[in-house]
């Protein structure tokens, strides 16, 4: 039985042991990751902690919908076992009434498709590190292996000291302004994420100076043989003289010859797609689903903000 399950009433200790156990294992189900990125969260769970299903919720003018938290690239069903089309389905069927309106993402393990609802294929891209580095750099563009050199030419250093909320200041400073999707408290659910990840030994920063000015930084989680890179910035200055390229090269060689697998956080726009390419990386694809069920004013109203 699938039963809908508030916050208060959820056991995060056979929670974590449920995500924990699962093929499909990711960092953004894990109890202490959602209490970050959206407090309050509900489950859907399978028996005794069989399978489980996170769910982020919000209300607005008393209207229950959910959504895809800040920080958090997607949800659906993990369960140690295989995941069948039909338990995914079972699982989005018990999906309470209540919600009128759905828009959030299913992870690469979870395929559905139903006329209920808007299905959309979203991409990530993947590297296995199992390989020798210069294996891996073999597949590198031309473009990032000019780059690497440019940035070993300028002199770029790399260090591993930066706090994150140098890391955040920089990719406010540097990106976050422009996408103007991010608002102060966004900003400091990002540190407190980065700074618990820390805490339970989870981050790894990288920054890559220019003598002592910074040029860009990122911030990657590890969680179950997998670093998923977060958030960075990069400075002009940084761009010129390929900080991020030199940022990930140095990565890949420090972590390469190791069962792990760097997961770039994605992207479906093609020219940060592109870049993430740059290093050999594969498109993976997981889905965004959407249904409305609003009342028929409020579908009116909302198609007028578009």
């Amino acid at each position: 039985m699938i039963a809908y399950t508030e916050n208060i009433n959820i056991n995060k200790q056979k929670w974590d042991d449920c995500i924990n156990r699962s093929f499909n294992a990711s960092v953004f189900a894990y109890s202490w990751y959602l209490d970050i990125v959206c407090e309050g969260w509900s489950a859907l769970i399978l028996n005794d902690y069989e399978a489980v299903f996170p769910i982020a919720s919000r209300s607005k003018y008393k209207i229950n919908y959910l959504y895809q938290p800040f920080f958090s690239r997607y949800f659906g069903v993990f369960s140690g076992t295989e995941i069948s089309n039909g338990l995914v389905s079972d699982f989005m069927d018990a999906i309470p009434e209540k919600f009128k309106y759905i828009e959030f993402c299913l992870n690469e393990n979870n395929l559905f498709n139903s006329k209920l609802y808007e299905v959309k294929e979203k991409k990530f891209q993947l590297l296995d590190l199992c390989n020798s580095y210069e294996l891996i750099q073999k597949g590198f563009s031309d473009n990032a292996k000019r780059n690497v050199k440019k940035a070993i030419k300028k002199g770029l250093e790399i260090r591993m000291d930066i706090s994150p909320e140098k890391i955040v200041d920089l990719f406010k400073v540097t990106k976050g302004d422009e996408l103007e999707v991010f608002g102060a408290s966004d900003y400091k659910t990002l540190i407190l994420l980065m700074n618990k990840c820390n805490e339970f030994k989870k981050g790894y920063s990288i920054s890559v100076y220019d003598g002592d000015r910074l040029c860009a930084a990122g911030f990657f989680i590890f969680s179950n043989d997998r670093f998923t890179f977060l958030k960075s910035g990069v400075t002009d200055e940084g761009k010129a003289h390929g900080a991020m390229h030199f940022l990930f090269d140095h990565f890949i060689r420090v972590n390469s010859e190791k069962k792990y697998l760097l997961d770039f956080g994605g992207s479906t726009v093609e020219n940060v797609a592109r870049f993430y390419k740059n290093f050999g990386a594969k498109d993976c694809v997981y889905l965004q689903v959407k249904r409305n069920n609003l009342p028929k004013f409020v579908k009116w109203v909302k198609s007028l903000k578009k």
